[in-house]
């Protein structure tokens, strides 16, 4: 992290530092629109996959059996990320803040290997990671969980809260928005909560369906979700008039406008967009990673 950013400031909470020179109107916005419920915007894309396709059939060639679809598109989120570093923001107790990591909640089937839990789990990763560097780190998260007895502690304690009178779940709710409203939540949760983090990416396709436009929870800090669809055929005319046969996968995208405007956003998925139809690119670091604003 740059100098200028590394002393803690009054404000500033333990997941992330509070954005004081950013434009007036953003820092209204959490006090006009009091919920992502009221932010929220969504669009939909698809992504020729063929170049991703091609890239992983030269990667098993050479031996490299691990990295799957997922594993490219999350190395691009990564990478769009330290590049557009706004997209990393996140609105609590009515002020906005810029996230000190990168952590992404992946959803069952998100990794390209679904068999460690039934519930989301959070990884976190460094601007400067490569594709090899984020399969590593899923590949390492989800070996972890199903050796951690204790990994599950989450889904237990959502087990005893609904077992307990209404009132008192409704208290215990309460007191949990209020610490994450003040920032005052323990680490040991916010890591490990599937509410909590730079995005959530889930893998629709790895069920068979189309993805999911989904809304910005109230309670934690996510900003964004990524949902990725099934791979799917579409036969298209090309310039001279041929038929040719294009493989897409769409995808769908809801993000808390708060956080930057559609003109950042565009810019930031272009890039990610970039990556997807340019896999090679995410296999060596970043050139520069760029910082957000104070």
């Amino acid at each position: 992290m740059a100098e200028q950013f590394a002393r803690r400031r009054m404000t500033d909470r333990r997941d992330g530092r509070r954005l004081r020179t950013i434009s007036p109107i953003f820092q209204l916005s959490p006090f006009t629109m009091l919920s992502p419920a009221d932010a929220t915007n969504s669009f939909v894309d698809a992504v020729d996959v063929a170049p991703i396709e091609a890239w992983l059939r030269a990667r098993r060639r050479e031996g490299d059996d691990l990295i799957s679809l997922p594993h490219v598109v999350i190395a691009a989120y990564v990478r769009m990320l330290s590049l557009r570093p706004a997209m990393n923001r996140f609105v609590a107790g009515r002020f906005i803040y810029a996230r000190n990591s990168i952590d992404i909640v992946l959803s069952p089937g998100g990794s390209g290997g679904a068999d460690a839990a039934g519930m989301s789990f959070t990884v976190r990763f460094q601007p400067t990671d490569t594709v090899y560097d984020v399969c590593r780190k899923i590949s390492a998260r989800l070996d972890n969980l199903k050796a951690d007895q204790s990994s599950d502690r989450l889904e237990r304690l959502a087990a005893t809260l609904v077992k307990t009178p209404r009132f008192i779940l409704r208290a215990a709710v309460g007191v949990m928005r209020w610490l994450d409203y003040h920032g005052w939540l323990r680490p040991s949760v916010t890591v490990s909560s599937p509410y909590h983090g730079s995005a959530v990416i889930s893998d629709e396709g790895g069920f068979h369906l189309p993805p999911v436009r989904r809304s910005i929870n109230s309670l934690g800090s996510l900003p964004v979700s990524l949902s990725l669809g099934r791979v799917r055929a579409a036969l298209e005319l090309d310039k001279s008039g041929q038929v040719l046969e294009r493989r897409y996968m769409d995808m769908a995208v809801s993000y808390d406008s708060r956080i930057a405007d559609s003109a950042y956003v565009g810019s930031a998925f272009r890039y990610f967009r970039y990556y997807l139809a340019n896999p090679e690119a995410l296999e060596t670091p970043p050139e520069r990673v760029n910082e957000d604003a104070l």
